[in-house]
């Protein structure tokens, strides 16, 4: 009974012993390669220090040669800029001239144009005027022309109408006839209408003014002197006049139709002659004939 115990204790410390060894081992093994694995690791990281140094050292002439390249670029852009902005400067400045002697040229173009639009509309405006003189002159000239045969026409007519007036005059004159005036004077003609005292008017001896006058209270002034219709009587044919000659009043008193009535006037040599054509009812129509030269009566 006690030897089995033993022999199971001594198996279990064998079994330890080798576990423990085992683990010992393992351990070993373990260390060894963890140490294996920190060599390999310090290797690596001393390798990968020596990278990024060189690529550190690279990284910094990348980046030295970078920057020297952005300088040189931005020096290069700097000066290319300048170039254009004196390029700009120098094409406003060509543009501004351009402009100004564009707009110059222009201006002295406008200033042609405008200086022979006027002249041209001068030119049609004198060639308008001139024409529509020339229309003018040929329409008056042609109208002249027609005139002339008109007034040819109407010279003809018309002297026949003043040879057949003065023939008429003649015969009218020719009818008219002298008598003996209230005054026991030889009378000048004598006219019984308004033809006859037309013809007399014509002839032109004496001057003289027609009148139609009616009976009233006060005398009417009729050429140089005044005169009064104191009655009129129709049926005889006869009538009553009072004149007012110079400071006088002069009555002929119940005369006949066509009776020359005769008195002087002042110093006039020639007597003044009333003549009534007709009587009618409270009025009288007739003439006064005057001389035209009056001269001092002897």
């Amino acid at each position: 009974m006690d030897e089995q115990p033993r022999s199971r204790l001594s198996l279990a410390t064998a079994v330890l012993f080798a576990a423990f060894a085992a683990l010992f081992i393992a351990q070993i093994f373990t260390i060894r390669s963890l140490r294996s694995t920190e060599s390999k690791l310090a290797m690596v990281q001393a390798d990968q220090t020596r990278v990024r140094g060189e690529v550190d050292g690279e990284v910094a002439k990348l980046r030295a040669a970078a920057a020297t390249s952005d300088a040189q670029r931005q020096k290069a852009l700097d000066e290319v800029r300048d170039q254009v902005e004196q390029a700009r400067r120098q094409a406003r400045g060509v543009a501004g001239r351009v402009q100004e002697e564009t707009l110059q040229s222009v201006k002295d173009l406008a200033t042609r144009v405008n200086l022979n639009e006027s002249r041209l509309k001068q030119h049609q405006e004198t060639s308008a005027r001139v024409n529509n003189e020339i229309s003018s002159l040929k329409q008056a000239t042609s109208s002249a022309q027609s005139n002339i045969v008109d007034v040819s026409s109407e010279v003809k007519q018309v002297r026949t109408e003043v040879a057949g007036a003065q023939s008429q005059l003649e015969r009218t004159i020719a009818d008219l006839k002298r008598t003996t005036g209230d005054m026991g004077l030889l009378s000048g003609l004598i006219a019984t209408n308004s033809q006859e005292i037309d013809a007399l008017k014509r002839l032109g001896d004496r001057s003289y003014t027609e009148f139609t006058l009616y009976k009233g209270k006060e005398p009417i002034k009729l050429a140089d002197i005044s005169i009064l219709l104191k009655k009129a009587d129709v049926k005889a044919s006869r009538y009553t006049l009072e004149l007012q000659v110079d400071d006088r009043k002069i009555e002929k008193k119940d005369r006949s139709a066509n009776e020359p009535l005769q008195f002087y006037v002042g110093g006039s040599r020639q007597p003044h002659e009333l003549v009534v054509n007709q009587v009618g009812k409270d009025l009288i129509v007739g003439y006064l004939a005057t001389p035209k030269a009056p001269a001092s009566r002897p």
